[in-house]
């Protein structure tokens, strides 16, 4: 079974804490390692002022040793840098591939997945 939690914030400046809280609680809930807590804190924050229509929607779902977040929607010209950024440019993209273990745009959302450790197990 998966266990997903959506979570909708307007892009305004102090709704970052909010996200920040929710994949707290999951980490907690999951006794997740603190850096990987750090790392998709992170990988969040980086599309926070990408929103498209002034909020943004985040999908988080867990499975398999996996966390996947969902993340949209996000301005075009945002995905198409994301998609056109080579690795070896300091960007948005290089951000992310440096925090998560896989990032993939998906329609008009980013796509992140994170391999997580479990504390303990």
């Amino acid at each position: 079974m998966t266990d997903e939690i959506v979570l909708t914030i307007p892009s305004a400046p102090g709704f970052d804490r909010v996200a920040h809280l929710v994949l707290s609680g999951i980490a907690v809930r999951l006794n997740l390692t603190i850096e990987n807590l750090e790392d998709l804190q992170l990988a969040l924050d980086s599309l926070l002022d990408a929103a498209a229509n002034g909020e943004l929607t985040v999908g988080i779902s867990i499975e398999d040793g996996e966390m996947t977040a969902r993340v949209g929607p996000i301005l075009s010209r945002v995905l198409d840098e994301l998609e056109a950024e080579d690795a070896e440019v300091l960007g948005r993209r290089r951000v992310l591939e440096s925090t998560v273990d896989d990032v993939h745009v998906d329609g008009d959302s980013v796509r992140l997945t994170k391999k997580v450790t479990i504390v303990g197990g």
